[in-house]
């Protein structure tokens, strides 16, 4: 149990009512009880305020009400999600490595983690303190794996895969598996060798069934703090910048470099060797074909700047009626198909 004081110090808030309120859980709006805080981010549910039961409310900085203590902030839904991680996070408590598991030889693995029963931990490999690796893991020789990292079950990381700090992987993801690279020789295609890496840096999330494959030389490079959705595929020899999100089923072919703090929405593709700036959005369904510079929000098959591409949609719109217009025009002037 926390009060609201004190959680308001841990959201960047501050508190308008009872500061001492005593907080106990998250709750939905319309579900929480009285030792709940609960988010009214928007004028619907500011104008309701009346109707939770909520011991506290996440609100804008410039709302003012006496019916509830209020946690005020800049930014409701960011103070939201700090309060909720806080009191929702569970203590880690190392349970050793389980007597089912498989363990390699010349293994540096730390006595603080929690290995399950078939796990299977290859050659050489250094595990850090604070792990978990779930049931049906797989780690290939000379892995590294960070501090306080999370392996959800049948995570797959291949030979000499390297994880940072609090990297959590969820299940059946695949992490260092060949580049899809081949050559055709007029009859056949022939194997390009992946002989690279896959290193993810501290704080990135990869959901569950994705896909991050090794670079055929040096690095296929996950920068820190970046957020994977389920169902994306990352070719070899990607870089992907800090703190970017990569949205689910999003596609991204081989050699192509994603600066920083950039959005892909939900299925865009972007062709191999391409250079995406900083602070890039990409829409939904979006192919990028082409390199798109910092600050630029592109969107269309083949995606361009998202207002040349709106007004492109607006035209299509119109389109049956202006061959209907041009019809007319033709049938008056005598014009003959």
């Amino acid at each position: 149990m926390q009060t609201l004081a004190e959680l308001a110090q841990i959201a960047g808030g501050r508190v308008r009512g009872d500061a001492e309120a005593v907080i106990s859980g998250v709750q939905p709006f319309d579900e929480a009880g009285p030792e709940d805080i609960t988010l009214a981010q928007s004028v619907g549910y500011l104008s309701r305020l009346t109707e939770t039961n909520a011991g506290a409310v996440i609100v804008p900085c410039d709302f003012e009400s006496e019916i509830r203590p209020l946690l005020q902030s800049e930014n409701p839904k960011l103070a939201f999600a700090r309060v909720l991680a806080h009191l929702r996070r569970e203590p880690f408590r190392a349970q050793g490595v389980s007597s089912l598991a498989s363990i390699g030889s010349g293994c540096h693995i730390d006595h603080e983690v929690t290995i399950e029963p078939f796990v299977r931990v290859g050659d050489g490999v250094v595990i850090g303190p604070g792990c978990t690796l779930r049931s049906g893991v797989s780690v290939g020789d000379g892995c590294r794996i960070g501090n306080d990292c999370s392996l959800h079950p049948n995570v797959v990381l291949y030979p000499r895969s390297q994880l940072g700090r609090r990297v959590a992987i969820h299940a059946g993801s695949v992490i260092g598996a060949d580049g899809f690279g081949y050559v055709f020789d007029g009859e056949q295609h022939f194997k390009m060798e992946q002989t690279g890496i896959v290193e993810i840096g501290d704080d990135v999330e990869i959901g569950a069934n994705s896909c991050v494959d090794r670079a055929t030389f040096g690095a296929t490079v996950i920068g820190r703090g970046v957020k994977i959705d389920n169902h994306v595929h990352i070719g070899h020899n990607c870089r992907v910048g800090e703190h970017t999100v990569i949205v689910g089923c999003v596609g991204i072919s081989g050699s192509v470099s994603i600066g920083r703090n950039c959005v892909l929405a939900g299925q865009a593709g972007v062709i191999d060797h391409i250079n995406i700036g900083d602070n890039v959005t990409v829409m939904v369904k979006t192919a990028v074909t082409k390199d798109i510079p910092s600050g630029m929000t592109v969107s269309g098959q083949p995606g361009r700047n998202h207002g040349d591409e709106l007004k492109i949609r607006a035209v299509l719109r119109r389109l049956p009626e202006m061959y209907k217009d041009w019809r007319t025009i033709k049938r008056r002037f005598g014009i003959e198909d």
